[in-house]
């Protein structure tokens, strides 16, 4: 169901958007966890590339440890560390900082992929095709510790073909809520910030960031990331809720050719 949190006249309506871009995990894509064990032979692997011994159950406790320091510290700051900074750093501070950062990149997704596989929500694609046949720009703003992930998830998902801005953390250096995030993807696209939405799922990243950017408009879809019953701070409101993907195509209409 749509649910305007808002009065219309905080921000610009629908039909006046030119530009939509999304947020991507949590909501384009969901997690697909594997069971208690799932992230064993990852951990396994990271542990034959910097050389460490010991139990590998013990070895991936402490690096999902590491990766919470470092996501505490991420989140208060608004930094994203280069994969390389980030390994040497946090996650495998206690091994040869040359052999990790030389490995920095596989690294990164063997431990992105031991929490489990990301699919695609079903609606995501459909959705993103018909408006783009509308005649929206689309663009996808990411907060990402690596630089290959995202890409190769929306090459594997065909969204690709539809996607004409990519903005990720791990690139830019900087975090959502950071606004220079959502300046810089107006940016890339020609277009004014007041034109332009964002759709995510998280309120304190996702309406904090492309409010403070000047984004004329803000949607959340409300996943269990959403906080239900919760008191939100006036920057976290959003101007919208969904339900569902599907539910953006009854508000962004066909655009009007000049």
């Amino acid at each position: 169901m749509i649910k305007y949190l808002r009065d219309t006249s905080y921000f610009t309506s629908p039909e006046n958007i030119e530009v939509i871009f999304f947020d991507k995990g949590g909501t384009l894509s969901k997690p697909v966890t594997g069971g208690k064990d799932w992230g064993l032979p990852n951990y396994k692997k990271i542990m034959d590339i910097v050389g460490a011994v010991g139990d590998v159950a013990d070895f991936g406790a402490q690096l999902v440890l590491n990766d919470k320091a470092y996501k505490k510290w991420a989140m208060k700051s608004w930094i994203e560390l280069s994969e390389e900074e980030r390994c040497t750093r946090f996650l495998l501070p206690d091994f040869p900082k040359d052999v990790v950062k030389a490995n920095a990149e596989e690294l990164t997704l063997l431990f992105s992929r031991s929490k489990g596989l990301r699919e695609l929500r079903s609606e995501a694609l459909p959705v993103i095709k018909a408006l783009s046949e509308r005649g929206y720009k689309i663009g996808i703003i990411s907060n990402t510790v690596s630089r290959v992930l995202v890409p190769v998830e929306l090459e594997e998902a065909g969204i690709n073909p539809y996607i004409e801005s990519l903005v990720m953390s791990s690139i830019t250096g900087v975090r959502k809520p950071d606004p220079a995030m959502f300046n810089e993807a107006a940016l890339s696209m020609g277009i004014s910030a007041e034109k332009s939405v964002y759709i995510g799922d998280q309120p304190n990243r996702d309406v904090e960031g492309p409010r403070r950017a000047g984004f004329g408009l803000n949607v959340i879809l409300k996943t269990s990331n959403y906080p239900e019953g919760k008191e939100l701070p006036d920057l976290q409101v959003p101007d919208i809720t969904v339900d569902n993907l599907m539910e953006l195509l009854d508000l962004f209409p066909q655009k009007v050719c000049p």
